[in-house]
């Protein structure tokens, strides 16, 4: 399919039963939401469920789809909604070492800073409260503007605003304790 195919016309497509119209939305959003997820879930079992679940829940609320937003922050709404189900059920979850792809490796030592900085990041965006740490990912990994985040989370651009401040606040105190042994 053509890539200059904008995602509203593939949406059209797909609502009109063309099913390679939406394994190209799946194509090109389907990576960007499993990396969001990830950061959102903190483990990649987790993140993988809940990204496939998100792709099978806009196949079939495709109809429902109103085109009020861009169908990636759509899909990152019901994306978020899930992990956030997933993560107040109370689910344990698996704290992997996993890592999503990272520049080729360096020395040893750089490396092993390089993972130890990652894991104190990933554990204090995992304390954050929920709506918090989805802004922040977001804004930061997805680089989303604050009119996409509101779409995607349902909020206003102040509360965007608001839930951005405090996740960097809070996140800052969060990782003190790193910052004060040299880890960040």
């Amino acid at each position: 399919m053509n890539e200059d195919v904008p995602d509203q016309e593939l949406v059209a497509r797909a609502r009109a039963g063309e099913l390679d119209a939406f394994e190209e939305l799946v194509r090109r959003h389907q990576h960007g939401l499993y990396c969001f997820v990830y950061r959102t879930c903190g483990d990649a079992a987790s993140a993988e469920e809940v990204a496939q679940a998100a792709l099978v829940k806009a196949w079939s609320a495709l109809a429902g789809f109103r085109g009020a937003a861009s169908f990636k922050t759509w899909l990152y709404r019901i994306g978020a909604n899930l992990a956030i189900n997933r993560r107040t059920r109370g689910r344990p979850t698996v704290e992997l070492d996993e890592q999503l792809p990272a520049p080729e490796a360096g020395e040893p030592e750089t490396e092993y800073r390089r993972k130890q900085r990652e894991q104190a990041v990933r554990q204090a965006l995992g304390r954050l409260p929920a709506d918090q740490r989805t802004a922040l990912v977001l804004a930061t990994y997805e680089e989303m503007s604050y009119g996409e985040i509101g779409e995607t989370m349902g909020k206003t651009l102040r509360a965007v605003d608001s839930l951005l401040v405090r996740a960097r606040q809070n996140l800052r105190r969060l990782l003190q304790p790193a910052r004060d042994t040299g880890i960040v």
